[in-house]
């Protein structure tokens, strides 16, 4: 069970850090679909999804961790 949290925390950090890559400020698409200079102030579409995708990521990754305390 203990082997089973490990390796669901250690897939939901890097799923993480990739949503966040995809995410950044100031560049449309993120960092691995090209630069743009347009800015948008809302979030729309695709980038509003993996905007909530990675929140939840979150919460999954300190629910595991909180998990792996008790066990």
């Amino acid at each position: 069970m203990k082997g089973l949290i490990e390796f669901l925390q250690i897939l939901s950090g890097g799923l993480i850090v990739v949503l966040i890559l995809l995410q950044q400020r100031g560049v449309s698409g993120g960092a691995f679909f090209g630069f743009q200079t347009e800015f948008f102030f809302k979030k729309r579409g695709m980038e509003k999804l993996i905007y909530y995708f990675t929140w939840f990521m979150i919460f999954v990754f300190l629910l595991l961790s909180l998990i792996r305390i008790k066990v």
